[in-house]
């Protein structure tokens, strides 16, 4: 698999016309040098604890925000738009999403920054590739093209290469290499060791410059790697020493710098969700069960799963939660033999996508959708036996979040009429009306 090194011509094709700000390196033509255009190593401002800079909260994937107190919310502000939301990301008092903005051949990418305190939209940028705009997609269970934070850049998964924004302004500066017949249909995950992004034809890894380091499978054919079996690789969680990855059954440990395989723990269970990275051990959940790996790749404990489908589970102080697209809700303790600690059902008891636990200090957080009704509940559950804390009841047909970040709950939801929700995961896109929320406890 050879990538085609990006030129600065290549990454205004992707900018289009819609940037008229934006300031791209040259390229160079041979040598180890910035090939990308993106300028190296992050410089600006790490995210801090209290934000939530990429899908579960940061390179680990915990789903967990331990400095957000929590709370029953008492106000809350909401956004509404043309078009469908991506999950937010949180950074100080910005909420950044993609948005679908409705065209004539289908929502298009378009990312955007709003104040958290006014929900007014700060900037707006449409990805463009040669011209044309780029598609709004959405592959469940995660957003195609939810931005991601760091060290002062967002970076948004672009079908075969990752953009990089300036979360600052509608400025792009710069891309990824392309990697052929790799598309990247997961947000990227960005930590100091690279940035890495899946889909189902495997990984892709580059440094912060922005060049290609490797791929997964290294070539077409590899033995190891069976697409139509493992479905692809998941969103992968990063460690300081190793990256792990979810590819079906399996479970990869991989060196950040090479892609070496450190080891793999293939069990007969069939596929599992995305991997989740607490302290000493990897978290999974899938169809039959919950399971928790060392970090030498021998199983610690599988225990059963009363629901089906799980997105991703959370992990905080020695505990795993997991929240079934059915409505199902549970508990684990990761520290002993994976005794369930409680289980309960949250209504409608039927498949329903956007079920994301997320963790605060203050509680356990999970969305449930009834789309024949038109409504989104948020559940503040209690993290000690899973009781009910509080609820709060939302307009919309699907709904993404809940982000517990800068002393709110932010997440989204999108209204799409039942003619195009039965006939696409997004539908056309057109009569789509997306809202951010904004939740203020009583703390904040």
């Amino acid at each position: 698999m050879v990538p085609t090194r990006l030129t600065r011509r290549g990454a205004l094709a992707l900018a289009g016309g819609a940037l008229t700000t934006g300031c791209l390196d040259a390229a160079p033509t041979s040598g180890d040098a910035d090939r990308s255009g993106i300028g190296g190593t992050p410089g600006g401002s790490p995210a801090a604890p209290a934000d939530w800079p990429m899908l579960g909260h940061g390179p680990a994937h915990t789903g967990a925000n331990p400095a957000h107190a929590g709370g029953e919310p008492t106000s809350r502000r909401r956004r509404a738009v043309d078009g469908p939301l991506t999950t937010p990301t949180v950074v100080g008092e910005t909420a950044y999403v993609t948005r679908g903005a409705p065209a004539g051949d289908g929502p298009q990418a378009t990312v955007e920054a709003y104040a958290l305190g006014s929900g007014a939209r700060r900037w707006s940028l449409l990805l463009t590739r040669d011209g044309d705009p780029v598609r709004f997609t959405y592959a469940a269970p995660n957003s195609d093209r939810r931005p991601v934070y760091h060290g002062g850049r967002l970076y948004v998964a672009v079908d075969d290469r990752v953009a990089v924004v300036d979360p600052g302004g509608p400025e792009l500066r710069g891309t990824t290499e392309s990697v052929d017949a790799l598309p990247l249909t997961e947000p990227p995950t960005v930590a100091d060791a690279g940035v890495f992004a899946g889909g189902p034809s495997g990984l892709a890894a580059f440094d912060h410059g922005g060049a290609l380091r490797w791929t997964l499978p290294r070539s077409p054919d590899e033995d190891s790697w069976q697409p139509a079996l493992d479905r692809g690789a998941r969103v992968a969680a990063v460690g300081d020493d190793a990256v792990y990855v979810s590819t079906g059954a399996a479970l990869r440990a991989l060196d950040p710098a090479d892609g070496t395989r450190l080891w793999l723990h293939e069990p007969d269970d069939p596929s599992a969700t995305s991997v989740v990275l607490a302290g000493d051990a990897l978290v999974r959940a899938g169809f039959h069960g919950v399971e928790a790996v060392g970090r030498d790749g021998s199983r610690r404990w599988l225990a059963e799963w009363p629901g089906n489908a799980v997105v991703r589970p959370a992990v905080a102080d020695g505990t795993v939660y997991v929240a079934g697209l059915t409505g199902h809700v549970a508990a684990y303790d990761l520290d002993g033999a994976g005794e369930r600690l409680w289980h309960r059902s949250l209504p409608p008891e039927r498949f329903a996508q956007g079920t994301v636990p997320a963790v605060s200090d203050g509680g356990l957080h999970v969305l449930r959708v009834d789309a024949d009704a038109g409504t989104v509940r948020v559940y503040g559950l209690n993290r000690d036996d899973g009781s009910t804390a509080w609820t709060t009841e939302h307009a919309g047909t699907r709904a993404r979040g809940v982000v517990p970040a800068s002393g709110r709950y932010v997440f989204t939801t999108e209204t799409t009429p039942p003619e195009q929700r039965e006939s696409s995961t997004v539908g056309a896109g057109q009569d789509t009306t997306g809202r951010l929320w904004v939740s203020t406890p009583p703390s904040a």
